[in-house]
């Protein structure tokens, strides 16, 4: 039973870097539901060693998706710092949730982050239909877009914090709404996230709820599907990538937040 849990800790970590480092994000947000609801481990367990396991594929997948220029650093530095001032804020009140109403409230949050993704779609369908751009826009964050940015990374550094994952959802939502292409959603957020990861690995370590040979075995294994995730996502059409993310997106956020609140 060890030698196969051995086994497939390191697989699942493969198939999760590979799924982030595509879609976006650094895998907190599906290591925490692989852990609970396959694994069968503790909810804080759970949140705890998958912030530091984020790590690992973040840093990887930033680095591979900056060399195929996926990567806003300006509009992810933003998101960042508000990031680590969620993170921190959330690292205080993170021991006061129960276990099981922390399972609750992550898969609600999960289901409610859906909302602002689904505007953004049907407005960015919308805007394909009327225009066939050839050249993507790029981005300029205003003062409004700016505070917007900022919120959005306070609310995944408070996930981060509160829950020890790392906080994908809003980020992805909060890029998504901004306007960036799918391609620069991706790149970016998981730029995001080692802010988030580095800030909440250190109130995690104290409260001693790390587990090393968690970290290894899925932190090995997603840092190579991270690598690899950008190198197939080159391979694909910008545009028929852009009409299947949000689709995609959705769906996966539907089916883990469900599954946190019924298990």
């Amino acid at each position: 039973m060890i030698d196969i849990f051995f086994i497939l800790l390191p697989l699942f970590g493969l198939l999760i870097g590979l799924l982030v480092s595509m879609f976006g994000g650094g895998g907190g947000g599906l290591f925490v539901p692989v852990l609970i609801l396959i694994f069968g481990i503790t909810p804080q367990v759970a949140i705890a060693t998958s912030l530091a396991a984020v790590l690992p594929t973040s840093v990887v997948s930033t680095f591979s998706h900056f060399r195929q220029g996926n990567v806003d650093f300006r509009t992810g530095l933003i998101l960042g710092i508000g990031g680590i001032i969620g993170t921190l804020i959330g690292a205080s009140i993170a021991n006061i949730i129960p276990p099981r109403d922390l399972q609750l409230i992550l898969g609600i949050f999960t289901l409610i982050m859906i909302i602002p993704m689904l505007r953004s779609l049907i407005q960015r369908n919308q805007k394909l239909k009327e225009k066939n751009e050839d050249k993507e826009e790029r981005l300029t964050l205003t003062g409004p877009r700016k505070v917007i940015a900022s919120f959005f990374g306070v609310i995944s550094g408070l996930l981060a914090g509160v829950f020890g994952i790392s906080g994908t959802a809003p980020i992805i939502a909060g890029l998504y709404s901004l306007g960036l292409p799918a391609v620069m959603v991706v790149g970016t957020s998981v730029f995001v996230l080692i802010f988030n990861s580095v800030a909440g690995i250190g109130g995690f370590y104290l409260l001693g709820r790390l587990d090393l040979t968690l970290i290894i075995l899925l932190g090995g294994g997603s840092a190579v599907g991270a690598f690899i995730g950008p190198l197939l996502l080159k391979k694909i059409n910008p545009k028929t990538f852009e009409k299947i993310y949000g689709p995609a997106i959705v769906g996966i956020m539907v089916i883990f937040g469900l599954g946190l609140i019924l298990a």
